[in-house]
């Protein structure tokens, strides 16, 4: 009886250990497949469909590497137990990157769903948090920030980047606002805009061909503030948004 239990525990130890390591380690052409479906995602998910009594686990979408195993939030990446949303599909990761071919070691490249996943207030303040620093740099890499540029240039450059926050807000609003709810809240970020612009424009006038090294808070006070109320208030539409909608 002993000895039963015994290769008993060893076969399912196999056989764990084999679910865990389908597609670990992978290829270059398949990483670079996995890592490019990724990054179009905000969220994917750890789910042993062939486990039993597994439960999937949320994985922000942040310091993706193409690397063997892939890493996704500090996470190394067993494919072939990957998931992502595509519509109301649930789609396999290693299927979609040709790791394993669809029906292999029994695990479909589509789920109807998984099973259920709860998101915390905290899971979904640090998307929206991540989500508003993706956003932001993308808005920074736009204005192309250069060194040794007078006041009136960052003045232009740091326009563009709240202009960029400003489009996001919008895009935002539109997601999960109705129509008379989206007027009120633009107009909310027109007066916001309206009334730094004017608090700062005699800071802007009087310093218009300051240095960086002119030791004037002209060339930072203008426009730390404005960014700051706008990355607020996309962070906490970003979060409104996943609450209600779930992205």
């Amino acid at each position: 009886m002993k000895k039963f239990v015994l290769i008993l525990g060893l076969v399912w130890s196999l056989s764990t250990n084999a679910w865990a390591d389908i597609c670990y380690e992978v290829s270059e052409k398949v990483a670079q497949k996995a890592v490019d479906i990724i990054q179009r995602q905000k969220e994917i998910y750890d789910y042993c469909s062939i486990c039993p009594d597994a439960n999937p686990q949320i994985i922000p979408v942040d310091n993706v590497q193409n690397s063997n195993p892939v890493y996704v939030h500090g996470i190394a990446l067993d494919l072939a137990h990957t998931y992502y949303k595509d519509g109301n599909k649930f789609v396999n990761l290693g299927a979609a990157s040709e790791c394993i071919k669809a029906g292999e070691y029994n695990i479909s490249a589509e789920l109807d769903s998984l099973p259920s996943i709860n998101h915390t207030k905290e899971d979904n303040r640090e998307q929206a948090k991540i989500q508003a620093q993706d956003i932001f740099k993308k808005c920074v890499a736009e204005a192309e920030l250069r060194d040794n540029a007078t006041t009136e240039d960052m003045v232009q450059q740091n326009i563009k980047i709240n202009d960029c926050l400003e489009y996001a807000i919008k895009q935002e609003i539109e997601k999960g606002f109705v129509s008379d709810e989206q007027t009120k809240i633009l107009e909310n970020v027109r007066q916001i805009r309206k009334s730094a612009w004017k608090f700062y424009f005699g800071i802007y006038a009087e310093n218009k061909y300051c240095h960086g090294g002119c030791g004037s808070m002209s060339n930072i006070l203008p426009y730390t503030d404005e960014y700051t109320i706008l990355m607020n208030m996309l962070e906490k539409l970003i979060y409104l948004n996943i609450a209600k909608n779930g992205y």
